[in-house]
């Protein structure tokens, strides 16, 4: 185990069944982006792992959170190694743009990161002819589950949420319709 590497002090974070935040506790880790190429970013998950390394704990567990500073990863595969003293960690960091998430009118705004992608093509909804509109990634554990009519705030803009791209999502993001309000 190299002790002297973990110089990062991370919080563990888990959704609970009613999608609410968990704290966890904090451990020493050490964030390392795989070597590679880094490709541009194609939503809110990038696909590039990044590979993270603590001392052995239970706490380590699939689906789950790391946040370090402005930095949120979704952990995919932790493995002990050597001795099992070592923990290595495959994550995916969720990386966007800094904004503000509102659930109602007068609800405090909460910090979260997003990506949006404009003029993402669907099928209109009277006709059946294509439309161009724009789609909104956020991370389910910063903004849960958003419903029409929430809004999002990015860099100085607020766009409402119009629909969702699906009913589900996978626990990790929730993708949206928005409007420019």
């Amino acid at each position: 185990m190299r002790a002297g590497r973990l110089r990062n002090r991370a919080t563990l974070l888990a959704l609970g069944d009613q999608l609410q935040v968990v704290e966890l506790g904090q451990r020493w880790v050490d964030i390392r982006t795989k070597e590679g190429a880094t490709p541009a970013p194609a939503g809110l998950r990038q696909s590039s792992l990044v590979e993270i390394r603590a001392r052995f704990s239970d706490i380590f567990r699939s689906g789950r959170y790391l946040q370090h500073g402005g930095r949120l990863f979704h952990l995919v595969s932790p493995r002990p190694v050597g001795n099992g003293a070592e923990l290595v960690v495959s994550a995916e960091e969720l990386a966007g743009t800094p904004a503000t998430y509102t659930a109602t009118p007068g609800a405090t705004a909460l910090p979260c990161r997003v990506f949006l992608a404009y003029g993402v093509s669907r099928p209109g909804q009277f006709s059946g002819a294509v439309e161009y509109v724009t789609e909104l990634e956020a991370a389910v554990v910063e903004v849960g589950r958003p419903q029409p009519g929430a809004v999002f705030e990015v860099e100085g803009v607020a766009w409402r949420v119009a629909g969702l791209v699906e009913t589900e999502d996978d626990r990790v993001v929730r993708r949206m319709w928005v409007k420019k309000v």
